[in-house]
């Protein structure tokens, strides 16, 4: 691997040819048909650099409600004067603090939320934890705060969700490619990632009616951003937070399912849509060998 290539930990994650680290103009939040007026969305991790910019984002598609969530109540209200002054006059915007791994916080939550904004049609796991360290080296309830927030934390959200959902919605959630590599001292936070996927893949599955999507945000520079990787941090937040608004669109209806990552071009991949969804090429396989009744056909 050639260190010096800003692009090193990008390629080997690329389905496309062409990489794409910042918006292009198919991605533009201003475009109309990334519009999202006649939608409410509800953000987690706002505090974050990327779920900070996916609600910028919304508020300048314009929105018709956006919901905002974090810890810190005073982080959330300079986060909501943002917004106001991006969205158009009758967007309707809430911030409210939540514990997402408190059953009675997330449901006090969407109680808020359906006063504020009525029904939630599209939510955002944004939220995400990471702490360092090896197995047995590392505080045990660091360790299990991966698995807390990034795997609770947006079950609760989720189940909420539905609840009010009456069965139609859109959910993405950030996820990673490190849940796909095994990387010493990121247990806590690899195995919660992953398990989150296959939860993911099973709403999916279960609910016909739910569009479920999962995407890859590349490497940011965040507070969570391990060192290693900052100067590889060449993905700009609001390429992610364009990613959410094509997500929300009929668009990307053949996507449903799918994991994705920033970093594909997104006309590139329309190009060649006709396979990608025929060899499902944004699932994630539970191995690499072909399965089937004769077992894997060895070279």
């Amino acid at each position: 691997m050639d260190y010096s290539d800003p692009n090193a930990f990008t390629l080997p994650y690329q389905l496309t040819k062409q990489v794409r680290r910042d918006v292009y103009p198919r991605l533009e939040p201003t475009q109309s048909e990334l519009s999202a007026k006649g939608k409410t969305v509800l953000v987690t991790g706002v505090s974050g650099a990327i779920g900070k910019v996916i609600a910028e984002s919304w508020a300048i598609a314009g929105a018709s409600g956006i919901v905002i969530t974090g810890r810190k109540t005073d982080v959330l209200e300079g986060i909501a004067t943002r917004l106001r002054s991006l969205a158009p006059p009758e967007t309707q915007i809430l911030a409210k603090a939540a514990d997402i791994t408190n059953e009675a916080s997330v449901a006090a939550l969407f109680a808020a939320a359906k006063e504020a904004v009525g029904k939630i049609d599209v939510l955002i796991n944004s939220a995400g934890s990471l702490h360092l360290g090896p197995i047995g080296g590392v505080d045990i309830t660091k360790f299990f705060n991966d698995f807390q927030v990034n795997l609770l934390g947006s079950y609760l959200m989720v189940h909420n969700f539905l609840a009010q959902a009456d069965g139609v919605g859109t959910v993405i959630t950030i996820t990673t490619g490190a849940m796909g590599a095994v990387l010493p001292g990121m247990a806590g936070y690899t195995a919660s990632k992953l398990a989150l996927a296959r939860i993911m893949d099973s709403l999916h599955s279960e609910q016909p009616g739910i569009r479920v999507f999962q995407l890859m945000p590349g490497i940011v520079q965040t507070d969570m951003t391990v060192e290693a990787l900052k100067p590889y941090a060449k993905d700009t937040p609001d390429l992610s937070a364009s990613w959410t608004l094509f997500l929300s669109t009929p668009s990307a209806e053949w996507m449903r399912g799918g994991i994705l990552s920033v970093n594909w071009d997104l006309e590139e991949m329309e190009a060649h849509k006709d396979q990608i969804v025929r060899e499902n090429l944004l699932g994630r396989a539970f191995l690499n060998a072909k399965l089937g009744k004769d077992g894997h056909p060895w070279s």
